[in-house]
């Protein structure tokens, strides 16, 4: 790693490096529409989206923009916000440049050369970058500050993105809260997370298709879990992770999440991801993987066994997960139901199956006991997205369906997931994914 010398204060010189383009081979129409839809939800207020800033990503993981802010811009660059104002507030006060018609500003650091030679080529303000992302106008970063509290004089209400959970004062999205409070103390914030996960839960084609590239190239890498765990017991589970690496990579895809790879007593642990183990004969082994395309993300899990024979007890796990899965889909009712409907139907399913496994105390117990997670999940730009669990699913939405059965005083553990688009007839299962019998064949 090399040690920064580039002075705190950076100077300009010559433009050298050409930034990479926005949108991600999306079309500028895609996100016009997005962000009308979202000021159409939002019509009475200023509305303030934060984009993530280098310093949010310190790990060894590289930079990636936030989906909020992502969804609606379609650009990578750290640091930068993105303003829409109703009408009655004027964009062109405060010298602004911009005509009276403008109603979205987005707000991007100055491009310097001096720190593109460390950190690479970034999206700058000006009228190419207005041209290449279709927002109207584009002013420098340092410049929201004074002009956000004179437009708040004009309209206190300010929708932003709220924070929430028991981390939410240390949040990013809390610090900017604050620091607008301290600007204008009069400001009245309102959330607009609600309306912006309804729009983001209803996919367009081109965002169902970047989803099935995902799928694809997941599937790709499954198959190559599989002959690998086929081959027998001496391996290690990061051997498998290696070769989903190795397949996303090769495709120009990236992890949407960390993999999944447990073996034996492992593949009963839900979120296992140390992935260390050495792999013995005759186990199971839960690969719960998705590769993400242009920013969006798959998300399949299969699992095998080492050797590839099971044994019938192995069968038997795997046949009445692999049933629940089809019950799930087949019994789906569209307009109807919620992931808390699946998720009960799923229970219940399991429940009044004929198999009993005891527990560790060796009481006989029911199957939805050995299922302690939900039937399924959102999916799309995060690999749990944002959405709904309580109102009927739409047609558009994308979601997984993932039964599962997890028994650790048997070292068995069995998880079967596929990604699944709401149609007017039904669920349609999106990409064409490694069949959840094949380690029944």
């Amino acid at each position: 790693m090399i040690v920064s010398n580039v002075p705190s204060e950076p100077t300009a010189q010559k433009e050298v490096y050409t930034p990479p383009l926005p949108l991600d081979g999306f079309s500028t129409e895609e996100f016009r529409s997005r962000r009308k839809a979202l000021r159409e939800t939002y019509p009475d207020g200023i509305l303030l989206v934060r984009g993530s800033t280098e310093r949010e990503f310190t790990g060894p993981l590289p930079y990636r923009q936030n989906s909020a802010f992502y969804y609606l811009t379609g650009v990578q660059t750290p640091g930068a916000f993105l303003v829409m104002l109703p009408e009655g507030v004027p964009p062109h006060v405060g010298n602004t440049g911009l005509s009276k018609q403008v109603r979205e500003i987005l707000f991007l650091p100055a491009r310097n050369p001096s720190w593109e030679l460390w950190t690479g080529p970034k999206l700058g303000p000006g009228e190419e970058t207005q041209r290449l992302t279709g927002i109207e106008a584009t002013l420098e970063a340092g410049r929201l500050w004074g002009l956000l509290t004179t437009w708040l004089s004009y309209c206190a209400t300010l929708y932003v993105v709220a924070p929430y959970g028991e981390e939410a004062r240390f949040s990013p999205d809390y610090a900017l809260i604050e620091r607008i409070r301290q600007m204008a103390p009069t400001a009245q914030f309102r959330d607009l997370g609600p309306g912006l996960a309804k729009l983001r839960m209803i996919k367009s084609p081109a965002e169902i298709e970047r989803i099935e590239q995902a799928i694809a190239i997941t599937d790709e890498a499954l198959q190559a879990a599989r002959n690998l765990i086929h081959e027998g017991d001496g391996r290690y589970e990061y051997e498998v992770e290696a070769e989903v690496l190795h397949t996303f990579r090769r495709h120009g895809a990236v992890l949407g999440f960390a993999p999944i790879i447990g073996s034996g007593i492992n593949a009963t642990i839900l979120h296992y991801t140390d992935n260390r183990k050495r792999m013995e004969n005759g186990e199971t082994v839960v690969v719960d993987i998705g590769a993400q395309v242009g920013a969006y993300t798959a998300d399949l899990t299969r699992t095998f066994i080492v050797g590839g024979r099971p044994s019938e007890r192995q069968r038997e796990i795997y046949a009445t997960v692999a049933a629940t899965l089809k019950h799930l889909v087949d019994s789906y009712r569209p307009g109807v139901d919620s992931l808390d409907d699946l998720n009960r139907r799923c229970k219940a399913f399991l429940k009044e199956h004929p198999l009993r496994v005891r527990s560790a105390g060796g009481e006989e117990q029911t199957l939805d006991t050995f299922m302690p997670h939900g039937a399924g999940h959102h999916l799309g730009l995060d690999v749990h997205d944002v959405g709904e669990r309580y109102e009927p699913l739409q047609p558009g939405a994308v979601f997984t369906i993932e039964p599962g059965l997890y028994l650790p005083e048997e070292r068995i553990g069995v998880r079967l997931e596929n990604d699944y688009l709401v149609t007017e007839s039904g669920l349609r299962e999106l990409g064409n994914a490694l069949s959840v019998d094949v380690e029944l064949e």
